[in-house]
């Protein structure tokens, strides 16, 4: 169930302190959960009236990537798969959102490895807080529709993402 509670129109600054996307999937053939993070490094949203007009954008940072296991972690960041030297950043850009029977959608362009795609995040919860809010909003892609093609079985394709963000107010000045 979709619990949001609006916050005020405006300008908002994603904190990188306090935001993150994990990740979720399988390797070893399928055998074997995994699951890690990354860091959002900056990104904006714009919360407009009427909401389904807001916009957002992120940037995650690539050389972030952590699961707890470093070779594993060093693999990931490589040229063989995300690249980070030469693509450091993941990029989100939203489309539109929609909202139907109480789901509320956010759908927008993903860019890895200079490749985009469009994605659907599905907002689980926002809610106000201090002179921002959080909200959390989980997706799934497939690494080989961004062409991140290496060791298609043993590494797993299919990985959750979930972002919990934390937006504050966005002052002039």
């Amino acid at each position: 169930m979709t619990t949001v509670e609006l916050p005020a129109p405006g300008t908002y600054r994603i904190d990188p302190a306090s935001s993150v996307v994990g990740l979720a999937g399988r390797h070893l053939f399928g055998l074997a959960p995994v699951r890690g993070r990354f860091s959002i490094r900056a990104g904006t949203i714009q919360v407009a009236d009427p909401i389904t007009d807001s916009l957002a954008e992120a940037s995650i940072d690539v050389a972030s990537f952590d699961t707890g296991n470093s070779q594993r972690d060093n693999e990931v960041r490589s040229p063989r798969y995300l690249d980070a030297g030469r693509f450091p950043l993941i990029e989100f850009i939203s489309g539109r959102i929609a909202v139907d029977n109480g789901a509320w959608k956010l759908t927008g362009e993903l860019t890895v490895r200079e490749t985009t795609r469009e994605v659907a995040l599905d907002i689980e919860t926002a809610a106000r807080a201090g002179d921002g809010f959080t909200v959390r909003a989980r997706t799934k892609v497939n690494r080989t529709d961004f062409g991140v093609t290496t060791m298609r079985g043993l590494g797993g394709s299919v990985f959750e993402l979930t972002l919990d963000v934390t937006a504050t107010a966005a002052h002039p000045g």
